[in-house]
């Protein structure tokens, strides 16, 4: 009974993990039964604020949080007014900086990190609260390279983010199921924004995603 017990013990300390990656794995399980459509091609267009550590905090880390606000042409939002309050899909970037280049008046940052879409049916995103855009159910994570380029005259950036998916999961969408992309797909994400000169936050921004590389747009695969 002792040696039961220990087993019963060691499978609930697995069962009960909370990290990201069991419950992404959890959530993909519970729908592999059923028929998936997995897009690769990701037109995504996003809406979101940037928030950075403090300066001479060593390593500088950059959150990025918001929501999408396309996504293939599917009813994404509660109602209108469309805003992060109304959104069903967020995001959550966590980034570390890995180097800052000064080149004239602009200032080239580069940052290694992963970004997680979620799918979160109460749609209760607010701002000022950034983890209310993690507090949903993952459907995405991919490790991405971020570049981010300051114009230190107006305060105006843009960034690119090179992403590759770690893992993806299928959702409710429409009569099926989506999933976004599989392990190894890549995309890149595009996006311009304005520094907040009284931060928090430290940015606004907005942009879009376009695939690296698979199926031509509108291609999709069944399984």
């Amino acid at each position: 009974m002792k040696t039961k017990a220990l087993a019963l013990g060691a499978v609930l300390t697995v069962l009960f993990s909370t990290s990201a990656a069991v419950a992404l794995a959890g959530h993909r399980a519970r729908h592999a039964a059923v028929d998936a459509t997995t897009v690769h091609d990701l037109p995504l267009e996003l809406v979101g604020q940037v928030t950075n550590s403090a300066p001479g905090v060593t390593p500088a880390t950059s959150i990025q949080y918001g929501y999408l606000a396309y996504l293939r042409g599917l009813p994404i939002f509660t109602a209108d007014p469309q805003s992060e309050k109304t959104a069903l899909f967020t995001f959550y970037v966590q980034t570390t900086t890995t180097r800052v280049i000064s080149n004239g008046p602009m200032k080239v940052i580069s940052r290694e990190g992963a970004m997680t879409i979620y799918r979160d049916p109460s749609a209760n995103g607010i701002f000022s609260s950034p983890d209310s855009f993690r507090d949903g159910t993952p459907i995405l994570l991919a490790g991405l390279r971020q570049q981010v380029v300051v114009d230190t005259l107006t305060g105006g950036f843009s960034t690119l983010n090179l992403n590759t998916i770690m893992s993806s999961s299928a959702f409710p969408a429409g009569s099926g199921q989506l999933q976004l992309g599989q392990p190894g797909d890549k995309f890149k994400t595009i996006l311009n924004g304005q520094l907040n000169a009284s931060a928090p936050p430290s940015g606004y921004f907005a942009g879009y995603t376009v695939s690296s590389a698979g199926d031509p747009p509108g291609k999709a695969k069944h399984h």
